[in-house]
């Protein structure tokens, strides 16, 4: 029998309408999710559950200890980091709030609010490498109910009008925003397994308008058999140059091909760019080297943007 979840976010949405706090609330927790950004830590384990999206290439240039050498942390991308903190921190203690002051009517209960977050693994054994991972994670929390022994893993994310309004698309056609082909479904399928729960709930925020949605997610018990020949391709060659430029559902990164129709050989306007995935790896110049073309353009918004290009 199906699993039937409250609407999340129509709940976030109803208490946002009229807040009052119910319980008191750790101030400072959600400060230091804002803070955290003004730190500089060292990157941590080469691979996360948050990670296991990226390209064949770019986990093993991690696991192999190779020095980054193409997206950086700058100015620009930790303020984005920090307003994803203080969207995450914010929307979660809402909805705490929000359950607390429903308890005795919905009776579900949300856990690791504030920075409290629970620190899980993943346990991945590689046959052809005869190897087993441990692979770290941080859930955004769970939601808990009296009647249901199962507990549901909450991910909460913020994203621009372009993927708010492309994920609003996917439910109205009634399909999962979040397959194989979106690096997300990677992450929370990861946090499911790992801590053995058959279910979980998206809230997602439109950090342009401030609208919100969510949906259900199970389990998909594919999952593993697919991580497992993602990763063995990934951390099997010796030198991560051997490496394949492919991600995880299978599918190659390759650049855009834009030639003249009329003699098939002349490159038109964008011809030779590289994915969107490339722009965000810390890794890109080591993947491509001598080959590549880096150029300042405007985004969608007229802000200015990376382009990645192979030389023609």
């Amino acid at each position: 029998m199906t699993l039937q979840l409250p609407d999340f976010s129509a709940i976030l949405k109803g208490y946002l309408n009229h807040p009052s706090l119910v319980s008191e609330v750790d101030e400072e927790a959600i400060g230091r999710a804002v803070t955290r950004q003004l730190t500089v830590t060292d990157s941590g384990p080469a691979l996360r559950l948050s990670g296991l999206g990226k390209c064949r290439k770019a986990l093993a240039y991690a696991h192999h200890g190779t020095p980054p050498n193409g997206r950086e942390i700058d100015a620009r991308a930790r303020t984005v980091f920090a307003l994803g903190d203080m969207t995450e921190a914010f929307l979660v203690t809402a909805l705490d709030q929000a359950l607390e002051q429903q308890a005795d009517d919905l009776g579900w209960i949300l856990d690791y609010v504030g920075d409290n977050q629970q620190t899980v693994e993943l346990e991945v054994y590689l046959p052809t490498l005869d190897k087993t991972l441990s692979i770290p994670g941080h859930p955004d929390g769970t939601l808990r109910h009296p009647d249901i022994e199962d507990r549901i893993v909450l991910e909460v994310k913020s994203t621009s009008s372009y993927g708010f309004s492309r994920w609003q698309k996917a439910l109205k056609e009634g399909e999962d925003p979040w397959g194989p082909e979106e690096s997300y479904y990677w992450q929370l399928q990861a946090y499911m397994h790992a801590m053995g729960a058959e279910h979980a709930y998206v809230l997602a925020l439109c950090k342009d308008s401030g609208a919100t949605c969510g949906w259900h997610v199970e389990k998909d018990d594919d999952y593993m058999r697919w991580l497992v020949t993602h990763l063995e391709a990934a951390l099997g060659p010796d030198n991560p140059r051997f490496a394949e430029r492919r991600l995880p559902d299978g599918s190659w990164l390759k650049p855009v091909e834009k030639l003249s129709k009329r003699d098939g050989v002349t490159p038109l306007k964008g011809h030779g760019q590289l994915p969107w995935q490339c722009r965000y790896c810390s890794h890109y110049r080591n993947c491509y080297g001598n080959n590549l073309d880096e150029r300042v353009e405007k985004d969608y918004r007229g802000a200015p943007s990376l382009g990645l290009y192979l030389k023609s």
